[in-house]
């Protein structure tokens, strides 16, 4: 095992009926580090949590964690919490004994119990929450009752499917911060995945693309998103535009009137102006163009609906990496 290893996954399969869900996923995930995996829905993102959680039995490979075999583990044997997108909380119960659920199953002490979910509540900050049922909660508070409940249990590695998926934008920005402290500051491991490609980023320390079953890009978020490996894994996560020659860094797209003349030295794709907004204090045009849409600047002032074309140097085009020689590496 390697020096502050925690998890280990080789080439692990997982089948329904005749339809292959999980195809040799192999990766590996150190202590204390925050790994996010990113991908269309019906990927296998929800699938691998399931089955490193033991809820799900794989059909081939193994799972090590803290150099140990889970493969025959049940699930209350693993030190691993999953987290979903609905915080499922007991209805009946109120928020102190939804948090300490876990530690009673654990036969820990009722004394012990209420102090450790009375500290875990104050740091997600729902002290004066704590005999509310959870009926009288917002979303938001019910996805912190539920986090609280799973960080008490003190996990080696947590697994979160989506938390935020159902809350509003500007709290989904404000939690996303405070969980990715929250765990720092309790050094526990982290598996996070999510469709958003913000989020994704936010949350990475390290940051996986997932497409039919299989990691097909691992590494750095800003190297992942600036320099994505394919044309697949740049139309999951590239901030830019996935062409089948190349990738071009979104800093790199401009959106120019369709009367302009474009130098040779640059290509120039036609597009339309669907929507006009302010980003960092200057506007930005939202232009849709064959494979998808950009959200870019221009020069000049442009309309709704405008045809454009968006102009890039040809310098500015990144070649793919060869998709089999990446697999071999991230494997």
């Amino acid at each position: 095992m390697v020096l502050n290893q925690l998890l280990q996954c080789n080439t692990l399969k997982k089948n329904y009926s005749q339809t292959t869900i999980l195809n040799d996923v192999t990766f590996s995930l150190e202590k204390g580090e925050h790994f996010t995996v990113v991908g269309p829905s019906g990927c296998g993102k929800t699938t691998l949590l399931r089955c490193l959680a033991g809820l799900e039995v794989i059909d081939g490979g193994d799972i090590i964690l803290n150099g140990k075999s889970l493969v025959t583990a049940k699930p209350e044997d693993r030190s691993v919490v999953l987290m979903f997108q609905d915080a499922l909380l007991f209805p009946h119960l109120t928020v102190i004994e939804n948090v300490t659920y876990g530690l009673k199953r654990r036969k820990t002490s009722k004394k012990d119990r209420i102090r450790q979910a009375e500290e875990m509540l104050e740091k997600v900050k729902l002290t004066r929450w704590n005999n509310a049922y959870p009926h009288e909660l917002s979303g938001g508070q019910k996805q912190r009752v539920s986090l609280a409940r799973a960080l008490v249990l003190k996990p080696d590695l947590l697994l979160l499917d989506e938390p935020f998926s159902s809350l509003d934008a500007t709290l989904r920005e404000s939690l996303r911060g405070e969980v990715r402290e929250l765990l720092r500051q309790e050094n526990i491991s982290s598996l996070f995945i999510t469709h958003d490609r913000d989020e994704a980023i936010e949350m990475a320390d390290r940051l996986a693309v997932m497409d039919n079953g299989e990691f097909i890009q691992i590494g750095l978020p800003y190297e992942v998103v600036t320099n994505p490996s394919s044309i697949e894994s740049a139309m999951i996560i590239g901030e830019g535009m996935a062409l089948e020659e190349g990738f071009i860094p979104l800093n790199k797209v401009s959106a120019v009137n369709e009367n302009e003349m474009i130098e040779p030295n640059f290509i120039s794709i036609p597009g339309k102006v669907t929507a006009i907004t302010v980003k960092n204090n200057q506007p930005c045009y939202r232009v849709s163009w064959e494979k998808g849409t950009v959200l870019v600047t221009s020069r000049t002032q442009l309309h709704q609906g405008e045809s454009v074309y968006l102009k890039a140097g040809r310098g500015t085009i990144k070649n793919y990496i060869n998709q089999e020689k990446h697999r071999r590496q991230i494997q």
